[in-house]
């Protein structure tokens, strides 16, 4: 089956700020289990639980994780089934799942609830302070709906660095690491000119296509 590849494949920006072994891992819009695998092939996670929406993305997921939720994040009765399971985690991902929530923050307060003390969080986010949207409204007008990207014709929430910041204060949770991946336009692929490093240390959220944060609970 064909799925939409801004979707799925291996998530290196995230994977990388993942430490520890033996992790139980919660994967939050784990797609077909690509990342989760990483974290079981590498002896970072012994067991990883998805959540998904689409049924054959999951279906796929099934084969490597021990057990994969099917169903909206946006239903009531969907998160209060996740949350009354007797399991803890170490780690939660959320790779670019935020945005497509109708209350990004009151579904992940719900997640937080299966996270250990000590555990951490990761989520990444699509940042609506880059260029492109400025260009796209500001000189061409229009504000696209796309299959993919900052347009995501799907996203329900909009984030800027300081929308993230004030999500982690309200959901009580604090920054680690912040990590910013730069791309020059919207488009797949798309490079920085020469002075594209100039481009970055000026104008950082200008080009900022978007975050990957780790963080925890506060104490």
């Amino acid at each position: 089956m064909s799925f939409n590849k801004s979707y799925i494949g291996l998530r290196p920006d995230i994977l990388a700020l993942v430490s520890g072994k033996d992790l139980s891992v919660l994967d939050v819009g784990c797609a077909n289990g690509v990342n989760g695998a990483y974290l079981l092939d590498h002896k970072i996670a012994s067991q990883v639980v998805g959540i998904e929406l689409d049924d054959a993305m999951a279906k796929e997921a099934k084969n490597h994780y021990q057990e994969v939720f099917v169903g909206n994040l946006d239903d009531k009765e969907f998160i209060e089934k996740i949350s009354s399971y007797d399991r803890m985690y170490d780690l939660i991902i959320l790779g670019d799942v935020l945005e497509h929530l109708k209350d990004s923050k009151k579904t992940l307060m719900s997640l937080l609830t299966l996270l250990k003390q000590d555990g951490r969080v990761i989520f990444s986010l699509p940042n609506v302070q880059h260029i492109d949207v400025l260009k796209h409204i500001f000189i061409k007008g229009i504000f696209p709906r796309n299959d993919r990207g900052i347009f995501d014709k799907t996203h329900l929430q909009w984030f800027t660095l300081k929308n993230i910041e004030i999500l982690m204060d309200a959901s009580n949770l604090k920054p680690i690491t912040i990590k910013r991946n730069f791309r020059f336009r919207d488009a797949i692929g798309s490079k920085f000119p020469f002075y594209g490093k100039i481009l970055k240390k000026i104008f950082p959220n200008l080009y900022t296509f978007q975050y990957v944060v780790l963080c925890e609970k506060n104490a």
